[in-house]
């Protein structure tokens, strides 16, 4: 059988360099961060309605993105991006379990960016349906970094 090794960890050990690199540390050993961003009490979102949620810094990568409901989203729809590109870590989850904090995110595509060379607005957009005014629910963004 073969050993391979892992992104972060070629230079570092795998023998392909003398004297070995040093891991990453906004990978590996990183800080990890949360956010959390609780939708406030009364405000009812529209399809189409964006939604800041907090900031990503500079050098840290979104390693979770979870989401927790009181009620059932129905057929809403949640992405969840930065200010370019809308469905940058969650395209179009959906949540119909109550109470239960679920991970929506984010894309596989995303984990292996390494940290932001700049700071970046996190948002969510409310897609297909509205989420009522009577909805209680809170995103958990958990972060990484140096």
């Amino acid at each position: 059988m073969a050993d391979h090794y892992v992104a972060q960890q070629v230079g570092v050990a795998d023998g392909t360099e003398f004297p070995a690199q040093r891991a990453d540390a906004r990978q590996v050993g990183a800080h990890r961060r949360t956010i959390l961003a609780s939708k406030v009490p009364g405000t009812a979102w529209a399809s189409g309605d964006r939604v800041y949620l907090g900031k990503k810094r500079v050098g840290e990568t979104i390693v979770g993105i979870r989401l927790c409901t009181g009620t059932s989203l129905g057929t809403s729809t949640v992405d969840v991006g930065n200010g370019t590109t809308a469905d940058k870590y969650v395209d179009g989850a959906t949540l119909a379990a109550t109470d239960v904090p679920t991970a929506i995110g984010p894309k596989a595509s995303t984990l292996d960016d390494g940290g932001a060379a700049a700071d970046e607005e996190i948002w969510a957009t409310i897609g297909v349906a509205a989420i009522a005014a009577a909805t209680v629910l809170t995103f958990e963004i958990e972060l990484c970094g140096a």
